[in-house]
């Protein structure tokens, strides 16, 4: 059983604890918060205020980056120093030097590092995946993504880009991430949006066109009225066949209300066959298997990851400049 030590225990650290609860070779054993305890009454591990007193816990093999965004390549790299497996919500980072700073890091450190781009674990996602290996993918007419919300309330930083990445990193980075995981890599970008009263981008639209023909449209809101349900979908689309997946929760993604995945084939609707399962769980039992087991991870490979941060610096370029971003 390996042992976690969980960093920030915000709305996603509560998550993540929750999750663990669930996989039973993973046990959090350490939190570190800077003052939030609420939900921690029935905690028997140990409780920090110090992230560099957690790294110092010998019996600690993983270390669960949760904390905001800006805080992340200072958390990994002293994790890494302290030889530390990691864990890390996504965006990694928001730019690819960064990200070519922490990979440096951990390879260097011989440790491992695991980054949560949480749709690929996504049962609905991942039956669209699977269904798309059953496509050739020159047959693809299209692809369009959706991902709208209100302002994360439980913090300020995330109405600022140079801490959060505004809506691009925090919201858009799902879908242009899948799409990405569907397709392969893109040929151009190009984006319109509006930015927030920081000059953070919060509503973007997205049309990519992918090296094998196809285009994909993606769109993405912080900028959502109070009461407006977070929604996402993704509609794929090849031939006579389509696939429609709809998600309506309340202010964020605990409280599903509607939720529905139609396979359109040969004039047919059908609702698809879902295996149950839970995204968060999914991706951390999964890490957790990685470890245990020496295995390669498949899913979210780390080229992957630095290549999705190329992208939405990409889309970044065209939304400041109003151009086509060609990319290489």
């Amino acid at each position: 059983m390996l042992k976690i030590g969980l960093a920030g225990f915000g709305f996603i650290g509560k998550t993540h604890l929750e999750a663990y609860k669930k996989i039973p070779n993973a046990e959090v054993t350490a939190i570190c918060t800077s003052g939030n305890k609420e939900g921690l009454n029935d905690f028997t591990g140990a409780i920090f205020s110090n992230y560099d007193a957690l790294l110092r816990r010998e019996d600690i093999d993983v270390i669960d980056i949760c904390v905001p965004t800006y805080l992340h390549e200072r958390y990994i790299l002293k994790a890494a120093k302290a030889k530390k497996h990691i864990i890390c919500e996504k965006p990694l980072t928001l730019n690819v030097e960064s990200a070519n700073r922490i990979i440096h890091a951990v390879e260097k450190a011989g440790v491992r590092l695991f980054v949560g781009h949480l749709l690929r674990f996504w049962p609905e996602y991942q039956w669209i995946k699977a269904f798309s290996g059953t496509i050739e993918q020159h047959t693809i007419d299209t692809v369009y993504a959706k991902r709208l919300g209100t302002l994360p309330k439980w913090s300020e930083w995330f109405k600022h880009p140079e801490k959060s990445g505004g809506a691009l990193f925090d919201l858009h980075i799902h879908d242009i991430d899948f799409i990405y995981h569907l397709l392969g890599e893109a040929k151009s970008v190009y984006a319109v949006g509006k930015q927030n009263c920081n000059e953070a981008w919060d509503h973007i639209m997205t049309t990519l066109t992918f090296k094998n023909g196809t285009k994909a449209f993606a769109e993405a809101s912080h900028r959502m009225p109070a009461h407006f349900p977070f929604t996402m979908s993704l509609r794929m689309q090849a031939d006579q066949k389509m696939v429609d997946f709809q998600l309506e929760a309340g202010a964020n993604i605990e409280h599903i209300n509607n939720s529905r995945l139609i396979l359109y084939d040969d004039e047919k609707a059908t609702n698809a066959e879902v295996a149950a399962g839970d995204a968060f769980q999914n991706e951390l039992a999964y890490f957790i298997d990685c470890l245990e087991n020496d295995n390669a991870n498949e899913i979210i490979p780390l080229q992957d990851v630095r290549y999705v941060i190329h992208l939405l610096q990409a889309i970044e370029t065209s939304l400041r400049t109003g151009r086509v971003i060609t990319l290489g």
